[in-house]
Parts: structure tokens; C-alpha cells; sequence
């Protein structure tokens, strides 16, 4: 921020319109000046009230004990924006209000005057900020010619540059067949001016919609390429737009998974864990609603790292895996470790005491611990092994709160395919506030899990309750899950299955029949497939 001096951003320099030979206070005395020019003033003898303000909106008592006529409150130091708290731009007006008669003022950016240069007087001036989408504090000072000087005035404005936030929470992660409805649900806020105007667009068609959370139903979809655009203006006038796109198909596409499986039962389990602070309550108490589930997976060749939902965080964020407990240098347990240490070790280190970032990402922090762990990133390197399947397991009481590529289900499952060469079997598992689920979210819950329960559901996985005050009956469910992520094969899109279509098998070239189902993208089988090389042909819908 420049200073009102050196800058020259104070203008409309108007004479002072009234002069009081005293200043306009009671009389100080000489001896009672500081070296500094600051001024000490001793209450007046009697201990009645001087009648001076020592506050703003102080008023002075009344010697003779009767009722006092109401009078119009002084004004004191300085005013920005004639009092305003909220301002869409960066110009602030200035109106100053020394209490003795100034000669000079000195007006800094920030709160202790410790940044100005000492000016000319002047009844009122303009400061251009730099700062945007925060609360600015300004704070002004004034000193008479005999040197004396008042005491430093503070007053703040937030200033607000930014659109309000869109956030589609619902939406096609995929093509759509050709006759289903389709369901979109965005959320539109703005701290702090608050929504004014929101608008959408269907094509040529507007539809209604809000401020605060929507949900759009477009029943019986025809084929063809769609878009909504959902624009928004705050009260002070910032505008933000943003639009999801869609496809509507009846065609499908020939897929063929070649999987190799061995008889090993290797598994890699990343538990991404919520630590913002809405999550305070859930994580009191962390490691206790945790400490079954080394009990359901014990026999496997297990490894568990932890990240966080924080996205930026250059330690605990950004799919960076968490250091174990106690364990100075070590990020992942392995099922060679002793039954009690690891057990006490991932309660120990799922218990998050940090307050991290309130733009949670659990998607996003397994999409970057994958990466980090392929590139051989810091403690993440070889968490991810070539020959072992993958789990995910998500606790957290807030939805996926952004919209970049890493964030979306679909573009998640896709990339752990392409990372292995379809080799790799995954699941991805919730302990969220449920959509629907209207008691966790009026209570600890602090939005619905659109996008964690369509990633659960599309890989097989299990969908919790994140505001039980037990999670043993959830891990165990999660636990059995993972181990039948080693029974599954997990296809490239969802396979169509009817009169015409359905899904072919292969083993070593023989049809192999073994019973099955779909869970997601999981072919599910009952029992553990034998080692060989596999064939499986499904369609999809382009």
C-alpha cells in the first residue's frame, strides 16, 4: 500500500473550516508532553468526568447530577466510505476528524500507524488499496503545529473483488444413455456480500435456480451435447459464471480387460482424512472409531500410508503421506509389523490435532498420492506397488470442494487404469454425510458427499455414516470391502448388460464361470480367482 503522502492519493485538499485556539480539548500541560510529541493527560481534579472522549462514542458526564440533552454523537479520528464495512473497490474515501485542531496527518494501511508520512491536514482524501477479498485496516493519526500528537484511529473495510463461488457437487461424470434422466446439483455462495442474482441456462433454455444449493432434474434425455451455464452477481456487483458439460448416447463401444492374476494377496489401503476445522468433533475420537480394522484385514499383504483433504499444505497436503506416529522418518505400515504397534501406530496417526485447509479434496489427495508415489515423490515412494491391488478409504464431513480434472470420479478411476495397464483392481470407500441423510447434516455433518458417494458406488465401495459415534461396524464393512477388491477386476466404464449385451469371461482362453457380480466398475467374484491370464469382453455406452 503506498502512503497518502508519498503516493499523492489523498485528494480533494479542502481548507479546514474552523480553527479552536486550544485544539477543541481541555488545556495540557506543558510537562506532560513526551519526548515523542504524544500527549499524557491526568483526569481532572474532583474525579468528575473531563468531559473529554477517551472512547468512541464516549460522552462526558454531567457536573450538576440532572438529565443531559441528547446530542449527536462526535465523530473521532477517521471514517472510510461514510462508515461503511463492505465496498466493491479499491478507491476508499477518506473523512478525517482530528480531536484538536491538526496541522498534520499521517494515514497508514494497516492498524498501529507505523507506515504514513506525515502530510499536510485535510478534511478528507482517497486511498487506492492493493488488497482484494479481504479486510483492510486503516488507521490515521494527527499532530497540531506545537507537536503534539493524538492517539492512532483504526477502521477497517473488507473489500470484495470476487464472484460468488459456484460448485457443481453432482453431475455426469460419464456419457449418458439415451432415454435416462439426468441430475445436477451445484451450490452458489458469496462471503461476504451474499448472492444478489443467480441465473442459468440450458441451451437456449433458462431454467430456475438460486442462491444456495440446487438441484436440476432433466428427465428422459434425448442424444446430443449439452451444457449448463450457471452465472451469479454479488450485492456489491463482482460476477462469476461457470458451466458443466454432457453427453447423451445411445451407441456403445466393444471393451476387452486383459488382467494377469497371481495368487498373491497384496493390497495397498490410503486413508485420507479430513483434518479442517468443521471436523473437530469427528476427530476427538478418531482412533477409537478406527481401531478395529487391522482386525478384518489380518492374513493380507497389507501396506496403509495416511494424507490429508488439505490441497495445499507443503507437508501434510497435496497427496503427501503423513509421517507415521512416533515413527520419525516412516510413512507406511506394513502387515510385518507387530499386531499392537501397528494398530496403536494408525489410530495414533488417523488422529489429526492440525487444523488444515477448509477447501477439502479428499479425491484430489489420492489422485496426487498415486502420482507422487509413481514418480518415487519424498515418503510416498513405493507405497504403490505394481503386483497389489488399491483401496481407498475417505473420512470426511464435507463434499469434494473443487472442480478440476483431478477431482472428478470418472478421471480418477481412469487414471489408476492407465497408470497399470487395467492391471490393478481399486475401490474407493466413504465415511461421509450422506446425501439425504437430514439428522448428520443438521448436525455434525457439514455438506452432503455427492461426489465421494458416486466415486464409492462406481468402484464397489462402501458408503458410511461420518457423524456415528462408532465407526467399528463401517470399518469392518470397509475392511471386507478391501478384501474383496482382491477377488474383483475393475473394468474400464460401466458395462451394459441385456437382451444383446453381457459380459464374457476368459481364463488362460476357456470360458471361465465363476460366479459373479457387478458392483460399480468391480466385477465382483464370489470366491478368490485362481492364478492365470484373463479375458474379459463387455460394452459400453460411447
Amino acid at each position: 500500500m503506498k502512503n497518502l503522502g508519498l503516493m499523492g492519493i489523498l485528494v480533494a485538499m479542502f481548507a479546514l473550516t474552523g480553527c479552536l485556539d486550544n485544539g477543541g480539548g481541555s488545556e495540557v500541560k506543558q510537562d506532560l508532553n513526551n519526548g515523542d510529541f504524544s500527549v499524557v493527560t491526568d483526569p481532572e481534579e474532583g474525579g468528575g468526568n473531563s468531559g473529554g472522549n477517551t472512547d468512541e462514542g464516549s460522552t462526558g458526564g454531567n457536573a450538576g447530577g440532572g438529565s443531559t440533552p441528547t446530542t449527536p454523537e462526535a465523530k473521532e479520528g477517521l471514517e472510510i466510505n461514510k462508515g461503511a464495512t463492505l465496498t466493491g473497490s479499491t478507491k476508499l474515501a477518506l473523512d478525517f476528524y482530528s480531536p484538536f485542531v491538526a496541522a498534520y496527518v499521517k494515514v497508514s494501511e494497516g492498524d498501529t500507524c507505523a507506515t504514513g508520512a506525515w502530510v499536510d491536514y485535510v478534511d478528507s482524501g482517497t486511498l487506492n488499496s492493493s488488497k482484494t477479498n479481504q479486510n483492510v485496516p486503516v488507521s490515521a493519526q494527527f499532530r497540531d503545529h506545537d507537536g503534539r500528537t493524538s492517539a492512532c484511529y483504526t477502521r477497517s473495510i473488507y473489500i470484495d473483488q470476487a464472484g460468488p463461488e459456484i460448485i457443481f457437487a453432482k453431475y455426469p461424470s460419464a456419457p449418458v444413455e439415451e432415454g435416462l434422466d439426468v441430475e445436477i446439483v451445484f451450490t452458489v455462495t458469496d462471503v461476504p456480500a451474499g448472492v444478489a442474482s443467480v441465473t442459468c441456462s440450458f441451451g437456449t433454455t433458462s431454467k430456475a435456480c438460486a442462491a444456495g444449493t440446487n438441484k436440476i432434474t432433466f428427465p428422459k434425455m434425448a442424444g446430443g451435447d449439452y451444457s449448463l451455464k450457471v452465472s451469479a452477481k454479488d450485492k456489491v456487483g463482482n460476477a462469476s459464471e461457470k458451466s458443466i458439460s454432457f453427453k447423451v448416447s445411445s451407441m456403445y463401444k466393444q471393451m476387452v480387460n486383459n488382467v494377469r492374476v497371481n495368487e498373491y494377496q497384496k493390497v495397498d489401503i490410503l486413508f485420507v482424512i479430513d483434518n479442517s476445522g468443521s471436523m473437530e468433533y469427528e476427530q476427538k475420537s478418531m482412533a477409537s472409531r478406527v481401531r478395529n480394522f487391522l482386525d478384518v484385514v489380518k492374513g493380507l499383504d497389507w501396506q496403509i500410508a495416511v494424507t490429508t483433504t488439505d490441497p495445499v499444505h507443503k507437508t501434510l497436503g497435496d497427496g503427501r503421506l503423513v509421517q507415521l506416529a512416533n515413527k520419525p522418518g516412516q510413512y507406511i505400515l506394513t502387515s510385518s509389523m507387530n499386531d499392537t504397534d501397528a494398530r496403536n501406530t494408525l489410530s495414533s496417526t488417523l488422529q489429526r490435532s492440525e487444523t488444515g485447509s477448509g477447501s477439502e479434496q479428499g479425491i484430489l489427495a489420492a489422485y496426487r498420492a498415486i502420482e507422487r508415489s509413481l514418480s518415487s515423490s519424498g515418503g510416498n515412494a513405493n507405497f504403490i506397488r505394481n503386483d497389489s491391488q488399491l483401496a481407498v478409504v475417505v473420512i470426511s464431513d464435507e463434499d469434494e470442494s473443487a472442480n478440476g480434472p483431478k477431482n472428478d470420479p470418472a478421471n480418477f478411476v481412469k487414471f489408476v487404469q492407465d497408470s497399470f495397464g487395467a492391471q490393478k483392481a481399486m475401490s474407493f470407500h466413504s465415511i461421509i454425510a450422506r446425501p439425504g441423510d437430514q439428522a448428520c447434516l443438521k448436525g455434525e455433518g457439514y455438506s452432503a458427499g455427492f461426489r465421494y458417494e458416486q466415486i464409492s458406488k462406481l468402484t464397489g465401495g462402501v458408503i458410511g455414516d461420518v457423524c456415528a459415534t462408532d465407526y467399528a461396524a463401517q470399518v469392518q464393512g470397509i475392511a471386507e470391502g478391501v478384501r474383496k477388491t482382491l477377488k474383483s477386476i475393475t473394468l474400464s466404464c460401466a458395462p451394459v448388460v441385456d437382451a444383446m449385451r453381457s459380459i464374457l469371461v476368459l481364463k488362460d482362453g476357456q470360458v471361465y464361470d465363476g460366479t459373479r457380480k457387478m458392483e460399480g466398475l468391480n466385477l465382483v467374484f464370489d470366491q478368490m480367482l485362481p492364478q492365470g491370464n484373463y479375458e474379459v469382453y463387455y460394452s459400453c455406452v460411447k
